[in-house]
């Protein structure tokens, strides 16, 4: 019953701009009915009716100022979480990508890491993303990756890195690639500083102290190598390490499966 009550909450205030913007301005700052007149560009009796409907509502109350209940906040952050998923969906990118391969608890998280950029190789510079990559790995901290494809200058430097005791590396691969990156893994490339594990991946991601990076593949089912999301900062990281966990708690250390193949 709470959650019918919430969304019908949610769709009252979002679909009129006024309601959402007193709603908002009382949540950055309670605020007295004169204070929501001056600063909302609006006759002071559709303030007033508009306190009135959200106050009738329970999602606003007025002591010396008006501020937001408990519901209202409740309110206040789905509002908030549908404009990221808007601003998020602003984009050509998800008409031509697959998002399904993510599990749904993951999905369901992408609106809530705020701005996600989209880097691009460009036609001239096709390797971009890759440089892009390496140097990221060379400026943290820490390195959690999942690769569907075998990128040699993108392994050497985690390797190199993590042998010399300068990065943390968890390094989850697709099955696929070792049999098919065996330059890698038949004991002429060192990984004894990574700690790696296989099992099946659909997508590739890098996450590190300071982002998360998602390759999607294309709606076809290809790997996309010229496309990446970035979201930055703490919800990000935290979205980056959680999806990380997932699949590594579910995979085979490569040693393991190298022994029985």
């Amino acid at each position: 019953m709470l959650a019918m009550d919430t969304e019908s909450l949610v769709t009252y205030v979002g679909r009129s701009e006024l309601r959402t913007a007193v709603l908002r301005a009382i949540e950055r700052d309670p605020r007295t009915t004169g204070a929501l007149h001056a600063a909302l560009d609006v006759s002071q009796s559709g303030v007033y009716k508009t306190l009135d409907e959200l106050a009738d509502r329970g999602l606003v109350r007025e002591g010396d100022e008006w501020v937001l209940t408990a519901r209202g906040r409740l309110v206040a952050d789905e509002l908030d979480r549908a404009r990221s998923l808007d601003a998020l969906l602003d984009d050509e990118f998800w008409e031509a990508h697959d998002v399904s391969v993510l599990p749904r608890r993951f999905r369901q998280r992408l609106a809530g890491v705020g701005t996600w950029d989209l880097y691009r190789n460009p036609a001239r510079n096709p390797q971009l993303l890759e440089r892009w990559a390496v140097e990221l790995f060379r400026e943290a901290d820490w390195v959690c990756v999942g690769a569907q494809v075998y990128y040699p200058r993108f392994a050497n430097t985690v390797d190199t890195l993590a042998d010399r005791g300068v990065l943390d590396a968890e390094v989850l691969v697709d099955e696929r690639l070792v049999v098919e990156s065996v330059e890698r893994y038949d004991g002429t490339g060192s990984t004894a500083g990574v700690d790696e594990r296989v099992r099946p991946l659909d997508f590739s991601y890098a996450v590190t102290e300071s982002l998360v990076a998602l390759s999607l593949p294309s709606s076809d089912g290809v790997s996309d190598l010229d496309a990446v999301l970035v979201g930055a900062g703490d919800a990000a990281v935290d979205l980056g390490r959680d999806l990380h966990e997932y699949y590594w708690e579910g995979a085979d250390p490569v040693e393991e499966r190298l022994a029985t193949a």
